[in-house]
């Protein structure tokens, strides 16, 4: 069961969960792939038989530490509130009760548009955020937080 389920308020249920998007990882996987293949074979000079090997070793380093991340991160509209949590060793949480929202907003790049991921900034009185980073098809989850259904 995850961090948000489990630190409900009486009364309050969820009415959408949710994690982090693989999509941007996959993207910029392959990014980092091509960058550091040209690295090591133009700008180091290293032959393809071992520049290879090193581009895969990176962009694997990367993929495992963007997949716990992702793992250990929770996004929720319940209710009440709405509740991000990111942080394996170190716990982060942010929330805000939805009649304290004033603004809910999307961020999504070009890649963000083609593969419908991107973050969603909510912002409420003073200077509070609440972020849900890379999530799937903010469009509809930016609906949900704003009627509160």
């Amino acid at each position: 069961m995850s961090y948000i389920q489990n630190n409900l308020n009486s009364g309050e249920k969820l009415n959408h969960f949710t994690k982090p998007s693989t999509k941007p990882i996959i993207v910029f996987s392959i990014g980092l792939f091509i960058f550091c293949l040209f690295m090591a074979h133009i700008i180091f000079e290293m032959q393809l038989l071992y520049a290879i090997p090193v581009s895969i070793l990176l962009v694997a380093f990367y993929i495992v530490i963007e997949i716990i991340k992702r793992y250990v991160s929770e996004f929720a509209i319940s209710n009440k509130r709405v509740i991000s949590k990111l942080g394996l060793i170190r716990r982060d949480v942010e929330e805000m009760n939805l009649n304290s929202i004033e603004s809910v907003n999307i961020k999504q790049g070009i890649m963000g548009r083609i593969l419908n991921y991107g973050s969603i900034v909510v912002s409420g009185r003073g200077s509070s955020k609440v972020v849900f980073a890379d999530i799937d098809d903010p469009v509809s989850i930016r609906k949900k937080i704003k009627h509160k259904d």
